[in-house]
């Protein structure tokens, strides 16, 4: 994806997201994305995340850009 695309932050805090990115992602007005820092990175995902293990929708914590549920974190720290 080209690096070419800018958007300025309004005095809300908002950023519009362009329409060529929303369209190519399928991303459509009250879509729900999510958003995390990663590297000094904004990272922005689209959809709703799962849980990286079990796919339950059900998240509690986030790792970087994994999505995990109390049960599965029960799990591995049980290993």
């Amino acid at each position: 994806m080209s690096k070419g695309n800018r958007s300025k932050i309004d005095n809300l805090g908002r950023v519009v997201i362009p329409k060529s990115i929303r369209k190519a992602l399928n991303i459509e007005s009250n879509s729900e994305i999510s958003m995390y820092v990663e590297n000094s990175k904004l990272i922005i995902t689209k959809g709703n995340q799962n849980c990286s293990i079990c796919d339950t929708k059900d998240i509690s914590h986030q790792l970087k850009n994994k999505f995990l549920c109390n049960v599965c974190i029960s799990d591995i720290k049980d290993l």
